[in-house]
């Protein structure tokens, strides 16, 4: 799973990796020796090294064979956090800020509530719009995008809640955020830890889509749909603050998938937003783009 035929190519990780030091070095961000993330930056420089001068054989038995979950959490992290940071590198100082937050705590996907991982959110969906050719800028309500053809400059407010009890304040609070900055926008949420505390008793060791038969993004996809139907049953409930018009919900799921094993990233992306509502065509271009543009291939389904 792990040697130089395996599903996911190595390469473009050890590019990001090397852009992340070198940007982490220009902004004079420095990682606690004691940090989590500064952990899995290690466990991934010594696979890394591992790779280069050990047999495939040697590779899997070293990295595959007893406790494989740290490593699975550490090329997940590194994977998600340094792609991030190289694509939002032309914005310096206002990357500063946030990467200082984000670095600050643990980004495992264990769905245990941490403000480092919501601040990790803001700058993996600016990452994404950055990449699927908007302008994009760090600012409240958390990021501003434009261009790319959007009629109007979109303020988006991210929230990333860790509970079903936390979902409603987050969306009317994102709601206040973006009107505050005098913008037309959105809330950008991430249901990931909602669903996954939903769907699993406790969390997986790892998520391993070859033990079903459907494609990974059709997983994904279904339980987005689901969730936010769920979400807007919900909304009904609280009369008193404002529908859920106008956002994007996403849903990420990592894991394992293809022959031999590699890791996987798919994220669903839906828009809940009225037909009659003035930002409804700049919402879907930005699904659209972030969708065909915003993140790396998907494995074709067969």
């Amino acid at each position: 799973m792990l040697g130089k035929n395996a599903a996911m190519s190595w390469e473009p990780l050890a590019r990001a990796l090397q852009t992340f030091d070198e940007v982490i070095a220009e902004l004079n961000v420095r990682l606690a020796p004691d940090s989590p993330v500064a952990s899995q930056l290690t466990t991934v420089r010594q696979f890394m090294s591992d790779r280069e001068r050990m047999s495939e054989m040697d590779l899997a038995v070293k990295w595959t064979e007893g406790d494989f979950q740290p490593f699975y959490d550490a090329v997940i992290v590194v994977g998600r956090l340094t792609g991030a940071v190289a694509r939002l590198r032309t914005q310096p100082g206002q990357l500063r800020t946030r990467l200082r937050q984000v670095l600050s705590g643990s980004l495992t996907q264990d769905f245990v509530p941490q403000q480092a991982k919501d601040y990790f959110y803001e700058l993996e969906i600016a990452a994404t719009l950055l990449r699927a050719g908007f302008d994009v800028r760090l600012r409240e309500p958390d990021i501003v995008v434009s261009g790319n053809g959007l009629s109007r400059e979109l303020g988006l407010a991210c929230k990333y809640p860790s509970r079903e009890a936390q979902l409603h304040d987050h969306i009317s609070k994102g709601y206040r955020q973006i009107s505050d900055q005098a913008l037309e926008g959105c809330v950008v949420m991430g249901l990931d830890a909602i669903v996954f505390n939903t769907i699993f008793q406790s969390r997986p060791k790892c998520l391993d889509f070859r033990q079903g038969t459907r494609h990974p993004l059709d997983v994904t996809n279904d339980q987005t749909a689901h969730a936010v139907k769920v979400l807007l049953q919900q909304r009904d409930d609280y009369p008193s603050e404002r529908p859920l018009d106008g956002a994007i919900l996403t849903l990420s799921m990592w894991g394992l998938w293809g022959k031999p094993a590699g890791f996987i990233s798919v994220t669903s992306w839906t828009i809940q937003c009225d037909a009659t509502n003035p930002i409804l065509p700049d919402v879907e271009r930005i699904v659209t783009a972030a969708r065909e543009r915003g993140s790396d291939d998907v494995p074709p389904r067969h």
